[in-house]
C-alpha cells in the first residue's frame, strides 16, 4: 500500500547536486530518471554531472569493473571536476562489486579525488547521506581549523536538501530566521553553497543539525575541529524562541548533543509501541520539531514519532518507533487520536476512522511522495508554522488530486528555489 523512501544513492546525489564533481551511479537503468523527475526539482534549472553507467547484462555477468573505470577516467578528463563520486544500485551489490575499491584505481589513474559509496537502493536516503558527509567533510576539510570568519556569531547548516527541505521556501525561510536572530550562516550545506565553502566549515562556530541524513557530518566535525552541534528547526512558535538561544548556549557550555552516540534504538522497536495519541510519521528532526511544536504551542500530550529512517539522532522518547515496515506503522495508527504524514499514509489508516474522528494533517514530503504534492509542501521554518499546523488539524483538508494528474508541468519556468 506505502511507498518507498527515496533511496541511498539519491540521498548522496541530493547532498553532492551543486558541488560541481562527476557522479555515477552504477547501474543498468532507471535510476537516473527516477532521482531526476520525482526527488530532484533542482534538475531543470541546475546543470550537474549526475550519470549511469548503463550496466548490461555482459557486464553482470563478467564482472567487467574496468568499463566502468575507463569510461569515468574518460569522462573526468573531458569535463575536470574536482571530485568524482561512485554509487551502486542493487545488481552492483549482488555482484560484489568493490566500490571504494574502484574510487581507489579511478584516483590513481585521474589524480582526482574520488569516493566510492556501498550502496544498495534498498535503504533510505538518510543512509546515503551520512555517507557523503562523513566522508566529505574529513576528505575536504583540513585538519587544522581555519580562522574565524568574523567577529559575529556563525552556523554551518547540516542536512539542507530538497529531500527534505523542498523548494517551497523552507531554505529561504530558515537563512531569514538566523539572520534575524543575529547569526551569521557561514555554509548552508547543501543548497546554495561551494565545494570551497564546505572546506571552510572550521570557520563557523557551531553546526545546526537540520536533517538526520548529516548526522555523521556533525560528528567528523565535532572530531576534528570540537565544533558544538544543535539539533532542531525553528518549527513554530516555541521552537523559534528557543533555537537561537540553544546555538548561542552550545558555544559557551558544555557540549551535550551528543545524545545519538548513546542512543539504544533497539528500545524503539514496534512491540514498544506507545497506544493511541498523537502520532507523526518522517524524518526525525523534522518530526521532532512539530512534536515539540504540538506540545508546546497547541499543547497537545500524547505525542510520538514513527522514524522510518536510519538514525533516530537521540530524539526519540519512550514510545516512539523506528520501523519502515508497513504492518507496524499500520499497528501504531490503529488507535490514533491524529495522524501528520504525508498524504500517502492515508493508505493505511484503520477502517472507520474518519467516522471515529480520527483527525489527519497532511505534510508533503519530497523523499516520500517526491513531486506529486510539491504544490501543498507548507513551509514549516517560523513561528507561523504553528498556525499552518492549527488548521491543518482544525479544518481537514484532504488532498483529492496530485500535481502530476492536475499540471504536470515540469519546474523550469520557477526560480532556482
Amino acid at each position: 500500500m506505502l511507498s518507498t523512501y527515496s533511496a541511498d544513492l539519491f540521498g548522496i546525489n541530493s547532498v553532492l547536486y551543486e558541488l560541481g564533481g562527476l557522479v555515477v551511479m552504477h547501474d543498468a537503468s532507471g535510476c537516473n530518471s527516477t532521482y531526476n523527475t520525482h526527488d530532484e526539482p533542482r534538475w531543470y534549472t541546475t546543470d550537474s554531472m549526475i550519470y549511469i553507467s548503463g550496466l548490461k547484462e555482459n557486464d553482470v555477468i563478467l564482472g567487467n569493473d574496468d568499463k566502468l573505470i575507463s569510461d569515468i577516467c574518460v569522462t573526468a578528463a573531458e569535463t575536470h571536476p574536482p571530485f568524482i563520486a561512485v554509487t551502486a544500485a542493487l545488481i552492483p551489490l549482488f555482484m560484489s562489486t568493490d566500490m571504494k575499491g574502484l574510487a581507489r584505481v579511478i584516483e590513481r589513474r585521474t589524480g582526482i579525488p574520488s569516493f566510492g559509496f556501498t550502496t544498495n537502493a534498498m535503504d533510505t536516503y538518510v543512509s546515503g547521506g551520512n555517507m557523503v558527509y562523513g566522508e566529505l567533510l574529513k576528505r575536504f576539510c583540513p585538519d587544522e581549523r581555519p580562522g574565524r570568519g568574523s567577529n559575529k556569531l556563525s552556523v554551518n547548516l547540516l542536512g539542507v536538501t530538497p529531500l527534505d527541505f523542498s523548494i517551497v521556501g523552507n531554505v529561504e525561510a530558515l537563512r531569514s530566521y538566523l539572520e534575524d536572530s543575529g547569526i551569521t550562516v557561514n555554509c548552508c550545506m547543501t543548497m546554495g553553497c561551494s565545494l570551497d565553502e564546505i572546506a571552510a566549515a572550521g570557520k563557523a562556530d557551531v553546526n545546526l543539525l537540520c536533517s538526520s541524513l548529516a548526522e555523521d557530518g556533525a560528528l567528523v566535525l565535532r572530531e576534528k575541529y570540537g565544533m558544538p552541534y544543535v539539533t532542531g528547526l525553528p518549527a513554530g512558535k516555541y521552537a523559534s524562541g528557543k533555537l537561537a538561544d540553544s546555538i548561542r548556549q552550545a558555544v559557551s557550555g558544555p557540549d551535550d548533543c551528543s545524545r545519538s552516540d548513546r542512543d539504544d534504538t533497539s528500545s524503539f522497536s514496534a512491540e514498544h509501541h506507545a497506544d493511541g495519541g498523537v502520532w507523526i510519521i518522517g524524518e526525525v528532526v523534522f518530526a521532532a520539531s512539530v512534536r515539540e511544536c504540538l506540545e508546546n504551542d497547541l499543547g497537545l500530550k500524547d505525542v510520538h514519532v514513527i522514524c522510518p529512517g536510519e538514525r533516530s539522532c537521540g530524539l526519540l522518547h519512550p514510545g516512539d518507533v523506528m520501523t519502515h515496515e508497513e504492518e507496524d506503522i499500520e499497528d501504531c495508527l490503529s488507535q490514533a487520536s491524529a495522524v501528520i504524514a504525508d498524504p500517502v499514509y492515508r493508505r493505511i489508516m484503520p477502517r472507520g476512522w474518519r467516522s471515529r474522528g480520527v483527525k489527519f494533517a497532511d505534510i508533503p514530503h519530497e523523499a516520500y511522495s517526491g513531486r506529486m504534492y510539491r504544490s501543498r509542501m507548507p513551509v514549516f521554518i517560523g513561528a507561523g508554522f504553528t498556525d499552518i499546523l492549527q488548521d491543518l488539524l482544525c479544518t481537514q483538508r484532504e488532498i483529492g488530486i496530485n500535481d502530476i494528474m492536475k499540471n504536470n508541468v515540469p519546474f523550469a519556468q520557477k526560480k532556482k528555489y
